[in-house]
């Protein structure tokens, strides 16, 4: 077998040949690059040579990205939560498929990434479109890794860029008057929204509580699972991250609100007997079934018009909450730990523009302290 090394920009690269096409009769050949040595090409290079020679290479079989991509969400699912893994199976369905699924992995292109990326910008918000594609460059890497094709064509095609949402938040007048008017229509909705809003919490994490999670003496929430929806219905289950595990100090004004609810519930336990479904939720169904996350996004809006309160999302009572401490003068760390962020730097990225708000109040300081100097 012959082969041989050459050097690509900084990086080199060995190519062998690796027979015949049994119906073209054409030479074919291997290729691959990357390697940070000559030494290290040539090592590599003598071992294909090796597993020719001993007829133990196998020659990678020509396969449509579509069927690829199947193939590869079946292996890599495992490592997924299933609403992780439905979102996945939903974009590679309606998306990469359709529009790049018919290519073979081994002829995909620069020029394929760059019209895929169009596609999706064309049809998607740049959010969506971001997402899809980064799916599509993790689809491809597995590729990359079991020497399927040298590189990854979608790598350095920079169209479509994740466009970060801008944060919308209340200030603590807004919040204190969204509360009283929920509060003075529906209890148990001004509990689940004065809890979200005074812990900064997510929604799944919020109707997974139960009162086991409460340390009502030292005023803590355990955060340690979550409620999440899929096609299996509505299930409690893990949380997404290392960092999302964590305690949440809580002061005397929240506990008395959760113990309303537990109080609620037993109630209501008595009351319906073996009817109620006891998971021992706090925030849950009058029968204790497991409330569905997505339902509050509804009545969430509903009380919004209601009060007249500028719009935001639910999911933006945790940015407010984190909004609010940092206007505080509360350590970005502590805020950090709070809302169960993997690090500081998305937090002080997320709320970047309170740090530009408080940064009048610094300069003012200081400038008064110099120039008593």
């Amino acid at each position: 077998m012959k082969g041989y090394v050459r050097k690509r920009g900084i990086k080199w690269s060995y190519t062998v040949d690796v027979g015949k096409d049994p119906i073209t009769g054409t030479r074919k050949q291997k290729t691959k690059s990357g390697f940070k040595t000559k030494k290290e090409a040539e090592s590599a290079l003598n071992q294909l040579i090796y597993e020719l020679n001993k007829g133990e290479w196998i020659a990678p079989k020509e396969i449509l990205l579509g069927e690829f991509a199947e193939e590869w969400l079946k292996s890599y699912r495992h490592q997924l939560r299933d609403t992780t893994a439905e979102q996945y199976e939903n974009k590679i369905k309606n998306w990469i498929n359709p529009l790049i699924g018919m290519y073979k992995v081994q002829d995909l292109k620069p020029i394929h990434a760059q019209a895929f990326s169009g596609k999706l910008l064309e049809s998607l918000n740049e959010n969506t479109a971001h997402k899809v594609y980064s799916i599509t460059k993790l689809i491809i890497n597995h590729a990359v890794n079991l020497e399927l094709i040298n590189k990854n064509p979608f790598n350095n095609i920079s169209l479509v860029r994740e466009k970060k949402r801008k944060v919308v938040t209340w200030s603590f007048d807004e919040l204190e008057h969204f509360l009283k008017v929920v509060k003075n229509h529906h209890t148990f909705y001004y509990r689940i929204f004065v809890t979200a809003a005074y812990t900064g919490i997510r929604k799944g994490e919020l109707l997974a509580l139960t009162k086991d999670d409460i340390d009502w003496e030292k005023k803590r929430i355990k955060i340690a699972k979550s409620v999440s929806e899929t096609k299996k219905g509505v299930q409690l289950g893990e949380l997404k991250t290392p960092s999302s595990y964590r305690n949440v100090a809580i002061d005397e004004f929240l506990i008395s609100i959760l113990k309303e609810q537990v109080i609620k519930n037993n109630e209501m336990k008595l009351k319906l007997g073996d009817s109620y479904n006891d998971q021992q939720l706090i925030f849950c169904h009058e029968d204790g079934v497991i409330f569905r996350p997505s339902s509050l996004n509804r009545i969430f809006g509903r009380y919004i018009e209601r009060s007249g309160s500028p719009k935001i999302r639910f999911h933006d009572l945790r940015h407010t909450h984190a909004s609010l401490l940092l206007e505080l003068g509360v350590n970005p760390k502590i805020v950090s730990d709070r809302l169960g962020h993997s690090s500081i730097k998305i937090t002080l990225d997320t709320y970047s523009h309170v740090s530009l708000d408080l940064q009048s109040d610094v300069a003012d300081v200081f400038s008064k302290r110099a120039r008593k100097a």
